[in-house]
Formats: C-alpha cells, sequence, structure tokens
C-alpha cells in the first residue's frame, strides 16, 4: 500500500526531527512516500501537485499544510521570504479555503483516500494570538472537508493542546527567519535538537513549529492510528 505525505518542512522532517523516521516501523507494511517542501504554502503546493501526481498512484494522501500561511499573516519577514521563494501565502482564510478545496481535489485523482490533518502549533503558548488564530484556522478545515467523500481529518492542534495543557512551556517563536535557517544548518541530530529544545524551554518543538523527539513520536502515533483507521475501512 502506498502512502504519500504532502507538506511543508514539518513532513519533510527538517529542521526538528522527522515524524516520517518514526512512523515506518510502526508501519512496516506500507510504502511511505515523502513529499514535503520546506516553505510551502497551500497555494505552492497545490501548485506542484499535479507533477508528483505523475510518478505513482496512492492509496492514502495524507495533505498537512497552513502554518506557513498563518506564519507570512503573522510576521513580515516570513511574508516577503514566501514572496522571494515564489511561494505565495493565501491573504485570507477565505482563500486558503479555496486552495485548500482545489488541492484536495487533486489528490483525490490519484489517490483512494485522503488524510487532512490541521496545522500544529505556532509557538507553544497556547494562549498567544497565533494560536487561537489556528484554532479558528482547524475548524473551518475541518468543515471544509466534511461534506467531501473520501476525506478524513485528523485535529492535531488539540492533540498537541491536550499535551500541553498542563505544564509549562515557554513563549519561544521563531519570529525571524533567520533562526529557522541557523536551525537548520546547525541541529542536524534529534540529540542536538532535544537539547537545544529543552534550553529553550519548548516540550514538544525545536522552536515552537518544528519537532523535537517527543513532538515527532507524538504525531507519529497520532498517524499510525488514523492510516490504520483509514486503511481498513
Amino acid at each position: 500500500m502506498r502512502i504519500g505525505f504532502f507538506g511543508d518542512s514539518l513532513t519533510e522532517g527538517r529542521p526538528g526531527v522527522s515524524f516520517l523516521e518514526e512512523l515506518r516501523p510502526l508501519l512496516p507494511e506500507q510504502e511511505l512516500l515523502n513529499y514535503g517542501r520546506r516553505g510551502d504554502t497551500v497555494h505552492s503546493l497545490c501548485r506542484r501537485i499535479d507533477r508528483v501526481q505523475t510518478e505513482t498512484a496512492l492509496d492514502v494522501a495524507v495533505l498537512w499544510i497552513g502554518t506557513n500561511d498563518l506564519l507570512a499573516k503573522a510576521f513580515p519577514g516570513h511574508a516577503f521570504l514566501k514572496r522571494w521563494m515564489s511561494q505565495p501565502a493565501t491573504r485570507d482564510l477565505s482563500e486558503f479555503q479555496l486552495f485548500y478545496r482545489q488541492t484536495i481535489e487533486r489528490l483525490l485523482t490519484s489517490a483512494r483516500h485522503v488524510l487532512a490533518v490541521s496545522p500544529l502549533l505556532i509557538g507553544e503558548d497556547l494562549s498567544n494570538p497565533w494560536n487561537r488564530e489556528l484554532r479558528a484556522w482547524s475548524e473551518a478545515m475541518q468543515s471544509t472537508v466534511k461534506p467531501m467523500r473520501a476525506v478524513g481529518f485528523l485535529d492535531l492542534r488539540s492533540l498537541a493542546a491536550e499535551r500541553l495543557a498542563t505544564g509549562k512551556s515557554s513563549d519561544y517563536v521563531p519570529q525571524r527567519v533567520t533562526s529557522i535557517g541557523v536551525d537548520t544548518l546547525f541541529v542536524r541530530t534529534p540529540r542536538a535538537v532535544d537539547r537545544v529544545s529543552s534550553r529553550r524551554g519548548l516540550r514538544l518543538t525545536l522552536d515552537g513549529l518544528h519537532l523535537n523527539s517527543a513532538g515527532a513520536q507524538m504525531i507519529a502515533e497520532a498517524f499510525r492510528r488514523a492510516i490504520t483507521e483509514v486503511t481498513s475501512n
């Protein structure tokens, strides 16, 4: 069974710890294909879907996108980088939903099932304004896919919020894009990721966005459950 994962740096697995490498031993009989690309927005991913789909038909396509659209909306530096990299961010939630629906429809032309996934976090402080907006976007994404046949939804945001509800995390968020670039270049192993994550006072992420070992394991187990349910049905 072929399962393709479409998304941004969280799917590609850099910076931070790759959830896909944690997931492979949990689904040893499945072929897991990584189609993540750093920096992707829903617009830029939608544009490259057709090129990817010519490679192979899929039993399940996992779509995990949206964080970069929100980052560009929140921080001018991220918005400038998106334009420079030809990965334009959507202007608002309405435009995001339009491209999101188009992306799912394109995936369904070559995949039997699509598993749509909510964005995770923008910082581990759940009360910050970006996470409040992320919650609204997640709910809108879920309502978008609800009437679509052969499409399921995995709410990772609520899972992360549940894990972070007790205890204390720092309010660290990489507002400058150079911070992510430095981590990508120099924080390359799971041990190094976890060391930097701990120094920043974070529990699931390296930088409020990308995963540390605990976050990658949590996400891998959530995907294992969701994919097992989809494929068994």
